[in-house]
């Protein structure tokens, strides 16, 4: 894997679009890139790309003190960039990014407003994506991959634990760090959440205890209830059997005794109307009066019916004469009935009408419609000019025939009155014995019906009086059935089957107030408990779920951690030992002599050293020493750097000079290299506190390390120049952005040798 080509838009003094391509290594190239520039031309500003690019959130790095200082700010003569976007493209045809491309490509873009992304091969990423990544590929941006000025001294006075991260990305186990990192992370908010769902478990045992108490008495009182139910219903059933079955029998003796009153009543009546009789009728004197008044009546009025007789004859000749001297028009019934006949030829017609199928149907029937129209205005034109009748016989008045009939009933009537009116008088004087006999029999008779009457009189107002009263608690049963049984009231009333006919009701009244003492004792439950409960019971055996799957989650990962540090103690191991041969060999080069070494710190040499330490010192200190022991004793909290010049005897780099500090720490970078190379590095001006002979040493360094290494020097030194393959020259325009100017050495050394061989020959 090798970086193929940078892009830059926008950037800092980058206006314009960029782009730097650069050689790989190989046998024949060592992929030495060589970016020179006068002092202020933007050199430096492609190495903070770089970095940028590579997910740098640290300002101060890039030189900034807000996001948008990366921005090109504009100048006089050009206005400002509304976004800044850097590309790196890198071969990947070795695999060695773990993506399934032969090129990657990682973007960064920010926007004025603050808006930025990541993209990787064009998809949006997180900033996490890239650094993983990057990782996994052995470089990153606070790597040794990208080296800036003051960053080469950095090395060297910075405190042992900021050495330790230079030297993990040194011994490429950054990327597990960042796993073990999210692990921790995972494992923190975990137990977290974990001591949150066990807080809440505790909360909501005791209640869920108190609800399953409530439901298994709510469930107690359901059978209780159940079973009073039951016995209600066979006590209640048996009760309103029992007075149903009275007043039946009441209801039926009443009946037959209604009927016997009914049959003594009508003979009392009887005869209570016949002595009636007697009682009112008059002595001798006034009931023969009444017979001669009736005779003379009957005389009177034969004689007022004859005269009637004929008044009525007189008319009914006046009548017929009438009749004949006018013309009759025709009758009335004979008009209903015509009328009827055509009404019933028309719904003959419509019937058929109706039930036509066919045209030739219709057509027929449009024809006897024609006639029935016909005979219609026929009718017509006779009920409007009658015709003239043939003489014949008048006709009589029929009220006036009628008259005439009752008048001779009358009359045969009036005589039969006077008739009888005759015979009464005569049998008048025989009757009027025997009457006074029949009176004083039939009031004996009477008074016996009466006695009777109101003995069975009192015997039915007694059956009634009971009647009333079986009613009158069948109310109040029906009542209380409704008030203790509810709506299943209605089903003991419609139809009751006893399931204990042995016991009476009287002995299931005592299990029926036991079973509601007992209800009593467990009192009222809220029937909302049970769903509390289940919704309670609910989410407490989800709790448990997760509880049981955050402790399985801890466990898998406290694994996880003990086996990336066991993974990462394994290889910081192994790179430190070589990176301690290279870091003396190449100090031996460069100083020509020496001792240099690396020595690692660990946390129980920093815990004993820290013993005897004030307590005013100690904050952070306490808090280190209350994590556990295992954790910290064979911890690398540092790394410690031993450099020994020939000809001297320190026991502290902070004595050698400025020079001195730069080799070591150039020594300290190739050795780096070495141990586990970079897919590229990035140099900034590195060399530029060197001397000739020690940029020669660097420049010699750096042409034997670029057959594996890919290496972007920007440099003023010629001799790191003269390794280089590619030059690339950056200059500042007027308008205040930076320009590019490349050169390819190698095609030049090519074009100059084919040059001095054609003047040769």
């Amino acid at each position: 894997m090798h970086l193929q080509k940078l892009e830059i838009v926008g950037f800092k003094s980058f206006a314009e679009k960029c782009q730097l391509d650069f050689l790989p290594p190989s046998s024949t190239s060592k992929g030495v890139t060589a970016i020179v520039g006068p002092n202020g031309s933007g050199k430096s500003n492609v190495a903070d790309a770089l970095r940028w690019v590579l997910g740098e959130q640290s300002l101060k790095l890039l030189r900034g003190k807000k996001a948008e200082d990366v921005i090109f700010s504009g100048s006089e003569k050009r206005a400002r960039s509304g976004f800044a976007e850097v590309t790196l493209l890198l071969n990947n045809e070795d695999g060695k990014v773990p993506i399934d491309y032969s090129e990657v490509s990682i973007s960064r873009r920010i926007y004025r407003d603050g808006e930025s992304e990541y993209l990787i091969n064009k998809n949006k990423v997180r900033l996490t994506d890239v650094q993983l990544l990057l990782a996994q590929a052995s470089f990153g941006a606070r790597s040794y991959a990208v080296i800036g000025q003051g960053m080469v001294d950095s090395i060297l006075v910075a405190s042992p634990a900021e050495r330790k991260e230079f030297f993990d990305e040194a011994a490429g186990v950054r990327q597990f760090q960042l796993k073990r990192q999210q692990s921790v992370n995972k494992l923190e908010a975990a137990r977290e959440n974990l001591a949150q769902a066990e807080m809440l478990i505790a909360e909501i045992e005791p209640r869920l205890r108190s609800l399953a108490r409530q439901v298994k008495r709510l469930e107690e009182r359901g059978a209780l209830e159940e079973e009073l139910h039951a016995i209600s219903h066979e006590y209640y059933g048996k009760l309103w059997k029992g007075l149903s079955d009275q007043i039946g029998q009441r209801k039926a003796a009443l009946d037959k005794l209604e009927a016997e009153w009914k049959e003594k009543d009508e003979v009392r009546e009887s005869a209570n109307a016949e002595l009636a009789k007697l009682e009112v009728e008059e002595s001798d004197k006034d009931a023969f009066a009444k017979l001669q008044d009736a005779y003379e009546q009957a005389v009177e009025e034969r004689a007022q019916l004859r005269e009637r007789e004929m008044k009525v004859r007189a008319k009914l000749e006046v009548a017929q004469e009438v009749q004949r001297r006018t013309a009759t028009t025709l009758p009335l019934s004979k008009i209903i009935e015509e009328v009827g006949a055509v009404g019933a030829r028309l719904d003959a017609v419509v019937g058929k009408l109706r039930s036509a199928k066919s045209l030739d149907e219709v057509a027929k029937l449009a024809a006897e419609l024609e006639t029935l129209k016909t005979d219609t205005l026929e009718l017509k034109q006779r009920l409007e000019r009658p015709a003239p009748e043939e003489p014949k016989q008048a006709k009589q008045d029929p009220e006036l025939l009628k008259e005439l009939a009752g008048i001779s009933e009358a009359g045969a009537a009036i005589a039969e009155r006077l008739k009888n009116a005759q015979q009464a008088l005569q049998a008048f004087t025989g009757a009027e014995q025997k009457k006074k006999e029949k009176f004083f029999s039939l009031q004996r008779v009477l008074q016996e019906k009466i006695g009777a009457a109101h003995a069975m009189e009192r015997r039915l107002n007694e059956e009634r009086v009971e009647i009333a009263r079986l009613e009158a608690r069948r109310e109040a049963l029906e009542a209380e059935m409704s008030a203790e049984l509810g709506e299943r009231a209605d089903r003991v009333k419609a139809g009751f089957e006893s399931a204990m006919p042995a016991e009476a009701p009287e002995a299931i009244q005592p299990r029926i107030q036991r079973l509601k003492y007992q209800l009593q004792l467990i009192g009222g439950i809220d029937p909302e408990s049970v769903r509390e409960y289940g919704e309670t019971k609910e989410r407490h055996e989800f709790l448990e779920g997760q509880v049981t799957d955050l402790r399985k989650g801890i466990e898998d990962l406290d694994r996880v951690i003990a086996e990336l540090d066991i993974t990462i103690k394994a290889r910081s191991e192994a790179a430190f030992r070589n990176l301690n041969r290279d870091f003396d060999r190449y100090f031996k080069q460069l100083f020509g002599g020496g001792h240099a070494e690396l020595i690692q710190i660990r946390a129980e040499d920093e815990m004993e050293e820290e013993e005897g330490a004030p307590e005013a010192e100690g904050k952070e200190k306490a808090a280190a020493q209350e994590k556990p022991k295992h954790e910290m004793r064979d911890q690398i909290v540092g790394i410690e750097i031993h450099a020994v010049p020939p000809g001297k005897k320190i026991k502290n780099i902070a004595v050698l000079s400025g020079g001195e500090r730069s080799l070591v720490s150039i020594a300290l970078i190739c050795a780096i290299m070495v141990s586990n190379p970079s897919p590229f590095v990035v140099l900034d001006e590195v060399d530029a506190a060197l001397d000739e002979s020690n940029a020669a040493k660097f420049a010699a360094i750096i042409g034997e390390l670029a057959t594996r290494t890919q290496f972007i020097v920007i440099t003023h030194n010629r001799y790191t120049m003269r390794e280089s393959n590619v030059l690339y020259g950056v200059t500042m325009r007027q308008d205040g952005t930076s320009m590019l100017l490349s050169i390819n050495l190698d095609e030049a050394d090519n074009l100059k040798n084919e040059k001095k061989e054609k003047m040769t020959v």
